[in-house]
C-alpha cells in the first residue's frame, strides 16, 4: 500500500461533522502529525479527484483537531521499506537510474541505495564510516569510493530535491553519517508504531477496540523488510524478524476475533495471511483447522495439517499437547462419535 491513510478520504470528507471529526481523531491516534503528512503528499497525486479530496480532508482534518495544517504537498523523503525499497523525494519515486547515473552503472547504483537503506535502518543514531562500509561493501573500502558513494547520494538529493535540501537531509562529517530525521518518513516505523498502540489498545479496551488498529498493521505490511537490498539480511534480521512476528500476532488476532464472532470465513483469511509469514505457528494452525471444521471443509483440513507437519517437524506421535495436533486429534474423535 502507497499511503494509508488514502483509507481515509471517504470518511474525512463524509457529510456528517461527527464521522469527520471521529475519523480524525482515530488517524492522528494511530499515525501522529505524521498522518498529516501522508494526507500532504496525496495532493502531489495525479488523479485530481483523490487531489480535491486530500485537500478537502485536510481542511476537516484542521477543523476538528484545531491543528494548524499547511494546505500544500509534502516536502521530503518517503521511503516504503516492507517489500521492495521504493523511495520518493518531494512527491517523485526514485527511479533506478536516479540511483546509479552518478556511479557510472547498476553496480554503483547499488551500492548508493545500500548507503540508503542502512541510513534509513539506523535512523536518527546515523551510522560511522567503518560500520556503513561493513554493511554496503561487507568490509573495509577505499576512502575515494566511499566518497563517490556518498557524493553520488547527495547529487540524486540535490536533484530530485534541491542542492539545499540535500544539505539539509545527509548529514555527512568526518567519521559519522545520517539522513536527518525531520527530512524523512518510513512504513517500517510507522507499523512498528500502529501495532504497539494496537496492542495497547487491546490490553486497556479489549479486541473490539483494538480491531480497526489491527486491520491497519496488515494494511501496511507489504512484504518483509528491506528484502531486496545486499546484505540487508545480516544488518536487517533483528527487525524484520520482530516486524513479521507482529503481523502473524497481528492477523492471528484478527482471526480470533472474527471466530468469536462466528465469522468463520473471515478467519481462515486472517490464519492464512498468518500462515503466509509463519507457517509453523501452532495456535493460528489449530485455529484454522476448527475453522475449516466449522465449515464442512475436510480436505482442507487435511491439507492444513499435512503441510505443517512438513515444515515445522513436529512429531504427532510424541507432541500430542502441541496446539496444531491437539485440534487435529479433537476435530478426529469428534467426527467418529
Amino acid at each position: 500500500m502507497g499511503n494509508p491513510t488514502a483509507l481515509y478520504l471517504p470518511l474525512l470528507t463524509n457529510a456528517d461533522p461527527a464521522v469527520r471529526r471521529q475519523v480524525g481523531v482515530i488517524l492522528l491516534a494511530t499515525y501522529g502529525e505524521r498522518g498529516i503528512t501522508y494526507l500532504r503528499r496525496l495532493l502531489d497525486d495525479p488523479d485530481p479527484e483523490v487531489c480535491r479530496q486530500a485537500r478537502a480532508a485536510l481542511l476537516s482534518l484542521a477543523e476538528t483537531s484545531g491543528l494548524h495544517i499547511a494546505l500544500e504537498p509534502f516536502r521530503g523523503i518517503y521511503v516504503r521499506c516492507l517489500g521492495e525499497l521504493q523511495v520518493f523525494v518531494h512527491g517523485r519515486e526514485v527511479q533506478p537510474q536516479d540511483w546509479s547515473q552518478a556511479e557510472s552503472g547498476r553496480a554503483g547504483g547499488r551500492k548508493v541505495q545500500g548507503i540508503f537503506a542502512y541510513l534509513v535502518h539506523c535512523g536518527r543514531r546515523g551510522s560511522s564510516r567503518a560500520d556503513l562500509a561493513e554493511a554496503v561493501w561487507g568490509g573495509s573500502v577505499s576512502a575515494a569510493s566511499f566518497s563517490r558513494t556518498i557524493g553520488a547520494l547527495r547529487q540524486m538529493l540535490t536533484q530530485l530535491g534541491s542542492p539545499e535540501f540535500a544539505v539539509q537531509a545527509l548529514i555527512v562529517d568526518r567519521d559519522h553519517c545520517a539522513l536527518s530525521p525531520g527530512t524523512y518518513l518510513c512504513d517500517a516505523d510507522h507499523f512498528e508504531r500502529t501495532y504497539d498502540l494496537a496492542t495497547q489498545r487491546e490490553e486497556q479496551s479489549g479486541i473490539v477496540e483494538a480491531a480497526a488498529l489491527y486491520h491497519q498493521v496488515i494494511a501496511l505490511y507489504d512484504g518483509p523488510y528491506m528484502q531486496a537490498i545486499p546484505r540487508a539480511s545480516d544488518w536487517g534480521a533483528e527487525r524484520r524478524m520482530m516486524i513479521d512476528n507482529s503481523f502473524v500476532i497481528a492477523a492471528e488476532r484478527l482471526a480470533s476475533h472474527a471466530w468469536e464472532q462466528g465469522n468463520d470465513r473471515q478467519c481462515v483469511l486472517f490464519c492464512r495471511r498468518a500462515l503466509e509469514i509463519d507457517p509453523t505457528a501452532d495456535d493460528v494452525v489449530a485455529m484454522l483447522l476448527r475453522a475449516y471444521d466449522h465449515l464442512g471443509l475436510r480436505i482442507d483440513i487435511e491439507d492444513t495439517y499435512r503441510r505443517y507437519i512438513e515444515r515445522s517437524g513436529v512429531d504427532p506421535g510424541c507432541e500430542r499437547e502441541d496446539a496444531a495436533v491437539a485440534a487435529y486429534i479433537a476435530i478426529g474423535e469428534a467426527a467418529q462419535l
